[in-house]
């Protein structure tokens, strides 16, 4: 073969090769065009969530035998069951009446007529004035049975949280209360005042042996705005009692307002930090002690009381107090609840609560799902609470006595 038929042969060798591949690649290119084609018209066909949701809907009022729920009380339910899917119990919808009754506890302060309610074992609604309030002056008393409000009549099993957004309302207002009592029905006309929700207690505790000191109790139920100068009051008047040392009990206190619970740790940590912050893609946030101007108790020895029910804002007090060694932790494990919630107020005066943070001790200890572990434990025996005992403070009074004596 001749040098031209070579050369032919490999020419023609080459563009068949290269015919081959561009058909290949043009091919593979059309079918991958066309997947996506495909993959496009299914994604428009397919239905949306929401979409899904009507559709289903529809056959909720076409069937069900019950009575269907309104478009609001479906809407809630459908914000309660995706916030479900993220699996955190403390992420959670507040409708709008139990988040202003949670708004006004924070406050420490609201509109209203100063009554305890409650619910008897029948679903009934129970009034309990408070000592001095416009309730009792009213002329409510204690086991009045609430059936109306301004005219209209509760319904059997009435709704707990209803019937307290409608007794609250403007100081200097009027509300028209219907109550049974014993056999009597009753109309009794109360004005609204502003009610203060104190978060703090406090008391002398008296020595209990010749020589042993006098102590300054301080009980703090909840951490609230008013908490800080609550504590700050404490400790001037147990200071004028003659106080010698500091209890804090904060037992069955499920927590409250981070600010508070700084404010009230930095009146007894001189310096440091009083927790940090771990959030999602940031850096850890610190909180320091406040540097508060007045009224601070470093120096006098201090005890905390804790059990099961200590949580949240009060695990951080508690666990800064135990870092630093600036007091002992008596009780029992506390309920180990280290994350923080953001409130994020709706337009309809509802709230979505989200876990945004999980908060650790100043020497970086987590506490959530585990709690903070006493350094004296001591347990209450059952039946003490009905026999006026209570072996968990007795405990903390015999510590501080000790400490006391050593100094």
């Amino acid at each position: 073969m001749n040098r031209n038929k070579w050369f032919f042969l490999i020419i023609a060798g080459t563009l068949w090769s290269a015919i081959l591949f561009g058909a290949g690649w043009l091919g593979r290119t059309a079918l991958t065009r066309i997947e996506a084609a495909r993959s496009a018209t299914a994604a428009q066909n397919a239905p949306s969530s929401n979409l899904l949701l009507d559709e289903v809907w529809r056959h909720v009022q076409a069937s069900f035998v019950g009575t269907v729920p309104s478009d609001t009380v479906r809407n809630y339910g459908e914000i309660r069951g995706a916030l479900a899917t993220l699996n955190d119990r403390w992420t959670v919808f507040v409708e709008p009446q139990p988040r202003a009754i949670e708004r006004d506890h924070m406050r420490g302060q609201f509109g209203g007529i100063g009554v305890s309610i409650m619910l008897d074992s029948s679903g009934r609604i129970l009034m309990d004035p408070q000592k001095g309030s416009p309730a009792e002056k009213a002329g409510i008393q204690k086991n009045d049975m609430l059936i109306g409000i301004d005219g209209m009549l509760l319904p059997d099993k009435a709704d707990f949280n209803a019937a307290a957004a409608k007794i609250r309302g403007e100081p200097g207002t009027p509300v028209r209360l219907t109550v049974q009592r014993g056999g009597q029905r009753l109309d009794i006309t109360v004005i609204r005042a502003t009610i203060d929700v104190p978060s703090v207690d406090y008391r002398i505790i008296s020595p209990t042996h010749a020589g042993g000191p006098v102590i300054g109790y301080i009980a703090i139920h909840q951490f609230t705005e008013r908490t800080g100068g609550e504590v700050k009051q404490a400790i001037i008047a147990l200071r004028q009692a003659g106080s010698q040392a500091f209890l804090m009990d904060l037992r069955d206190n499920g927590g409250g307002l981070l600010n508070a619970a700084v404010n009230v740790a930095s009146r007894f940590l001189k310096d440091g930090v009083v927790l940090y912050e771990v959030k999602r893609n940031r850096a850890d946030a610190t909180f320091p002690v406040t540097k508060v101007t007045a009224v601070t108790a470093y120096t006098e020895p201090l005890a905390v009381l804790i059990n099961g029910n200590t949580a949240s804002a009060s695990e951080i007090v508690a666990g800064a107090i135990q870092d630093y060694k600036r007091g002992e932790l008596i009780g029992e494990q506390s309920y180990g609840k280290g994350s923080v919630q953001s409130i994020y107020d709706l337009s309809d005066g509802s709230s979505v609560h989200i876990t945004s943070a999980k908060w650790l001790t100043p020497n970086k200890r987590a506490i959530d799902g585990v709690g903070l572990t006493p350094d004296i434990v001591q347990k209450r025996a059952e039946g003490e609470a009905s026999q006026n005992r209570d072996s968990q403070l007795d405990r903390a009074v015999a510590e501080l006595a000790r400490v006391t004596a050593a100094r």
